[in-house]
């Protein structure tokens, strides 16, 4: 119903103004790309790939943008997507309005993107990188990439103009379903109150970056239906061998995740200096006081341009840091606590590093063909050594 309102809303003010049709602005973008890989066990970066055959729907997507301005500072945005991966189902993914305070601040109120890593706001967009995905141990591909909010991006000209520092802080909530590889599905879930900044500071060849985001977890479904079920067989041996009452509690409330804290950050810098392309970025997120442990992720990608071309080699890793004493501090009984740790470890289990290369051919002023190969070793012991390929075109219109 959410989704809902505020696409009403932003269709009316783009068509209810009087030179509406004169000033609407489109734009778009897509990638139709071949992918194939060795292994399909559903968790990253082999989600939504089949195993030993060529698919043209999971990587492949199409956005139309269109912009509506509507004068004095205001206008009106909408982008409609659609994934191979979900059968072009059309999705109302961004829905906002703008208000341009003055030439350094700008306001957005809507359905907006959630700047959960560097990328994270553009990371479909294919062609505004070049690598034919960006690395997944750190953009994940995260259901809450958008959220129902408000944001003021701002952009400060520092030293004379020999530096530009922009900023982005906001302010929303977000409810989904979120994909987890350890349980081989989706689970609901809801962000109340994120609120997230984040800030760039850049100059002619080089940039660094840094942000963060938290957000308070809901997640009464996920506590029962995939913790609570998961240690049920411990708690009732548990409490057969004597295990309190206020034990199990502790217990309980230490492994899940409802009302906890989510907290996401991240660092990083890009250079583009003579030709040579040096990119690094590292993130780090979890729920606080839970059994989720520390999730890790980095890469490091260095390119050369030449002419039309670039090639780009690049390594990621991403980690879980297994710690069980945030959320069993206050357990005492060695059934549950033995549990609890089997709960944690099957939980942050999954693993994987990767190297791969990438070439991009810029055949046409908006469109570039990329082709790819991967490989890598996940912890996961039905996927083990895999790899990845594939070939298509990125495009903006």
């Amino acid at each position: 119903m959410m989704k809902k309102r505020y696409l009403t809303a932003v269709i009316a003010a783009l068509m209810c103004s009087p030179h509406a049709l004169a000033q609407i602005e489109f734009n778009g973008f897509g990638s139709v790309r071949a992918s194939y890989s060795d292994s399909d066990e559903g968790a990253p970066p082999l989600t939504y790939l089949d195993e030993g055959e060529v698919t043209f729907k999971g990587e492949s997507l199409f956005a139309l943008q269109a912009r509506g301005e509507l004068g004095e500072g205001l206008s009106a945005t909408i982008q409609l997507f659609a994934e191979g991966r979900d059968d072009f189902d059309v999705e109302a993914r961004w829905a906002y309005l703008s208000y341009q305070i003055n030439d350094i601040h700008q306001v957005h109120i809507g359905k907006l993107a959630n700047p959960i890593f560097h990328q994270s706001e553009y990371e479909k967009v294919g062609y505004a990188h070049n690598f034919s995905r960006l690395p997944t141990a750190v953009y994940s591909d995260f259901e809450f990439s958008t959220m129902e909010g408000i944001s003021l991006n701002s952009q400060f000209s520092l030293a004379d103009g020999d530096y530009t520092l922009d900023t982005k802080l906001s302010f929303g909530n977000w409810d989904g379903a979120l994909f987890l590889s350890a349980v081989g599905g989706e689970v609901p879930l809801a962000f109340d109150q994120i609120i997230s900044l984040n800030l760039t500071l850049s100059s002619d060849w080089w940039k660094v970056f840094a942000g963060i985001f938290g957000a308070e977890i809901q997640a009464e479904q996920f506590d029962q239906t995939v913790v609570l079920a998961s240690v049920q067989p411990g708690i009732d041996l548990a409490l057969a061998q004597g295990a309190t009452a206020n034990d199990v509690n502790n217990f309980i409330n230490g492994l899940g995740w409802h009302e906890k804290d989510g907290l996401y950050w991240f660092s990083g810098f890009g250079i583009d200096y003579n030709n040579i392309l040096l990119d690094a970025e590292y993130v780090s997120y979890g729920v606080d006081e839970s059994s989720d442990s520390t999730n890790e992720g980095w890469y490091v990608a260095l390119g050369y341009r030449f002419n039309e071309f670039v090639i780009t080699v690049h390594a990621e890793e991403q980690t879980q840091e297994i710690d069980y004493s945030e959320g069993l501090s206050g357990v005492q009984s060695p059934i549950l606590l033995a549990t609890g740790q089997t709960f944690i470890e099957v939980l942050g289990q999954p693993e994987f590093d990767a190297v791969g290369i990438t070439l991009r051919y810029d055949f046409h002023p908006n469109a570039a063909f990329k082709v790819d190969y991967i490989s890598g070793d996940h912890t996961r012991l039905d996927i083990g050594d895999y790899s990845i390929m594939s070939a298509g075109i990125d495009v903006v219109f």
